[in-house]
């Protein structure tokens, strides 16, 4: 995957075009976020389906670093709550590790993404890390 297409990804990603989105992925491969994993496009859909409802993530690129199994992407996700979501219902589906976020509210987060590419340059497993930037004194 090219920086270029990374581009396409993220406009495929905060337009939800989910079907765009897959075809960058291997069918099984591994999404893991916040303490649990996506595996294969049938959880991806199911997950987003039920997140989105939730929550509106929109993706600011803010650099790509390529290496030698794949690349990193630094992104801004801004999350917009869109309904009320519960720390249960997140719970309850196995996304413990995730934090609602209040309806109207807009959170701006930034990650450094790892995508690890196979030998036909599609996506088989990402991994995300969160920056905390440093405290205000």
């Amino acid at each position: 995957m090219t920086e270029d297409d990374y581009h396409r990804y993220i406009a495929a990603f905060n337009a939800r075009d989910y079907a765009g989105l897959e075809a960058f992925f291997t069918d099984d491969f591994v999404l893991e976020n916040a303490g649990f994993a996506v595996r294969g496009k049938p959880a991806f859909r199911a997950f987003y389906a039920f997140f989105h409802a939730f929550c509106r993530e929109e993706v600011e690129f803010r650099g790509f670093f390529p290496g030698q199994d794949g690349f990193v992407a630094n992104v801004v996700i801004h999350f917009t709550g869109l309904q009320e979501l519960s720390q249960q219902q997140l719970d309850e589906r196995g996304y413990s590790g995730m934090t609602p976020i209040p309806v109207g509210m807009t959170v701006p987060v930034e990650f450094y993404i790892h995508y690890k590419l196979n030998a036909d340059g599609l996506v088989y497993h990402i991994k995300g890390a969160v920056w905390i930037p440093e405290t205000q004194s």
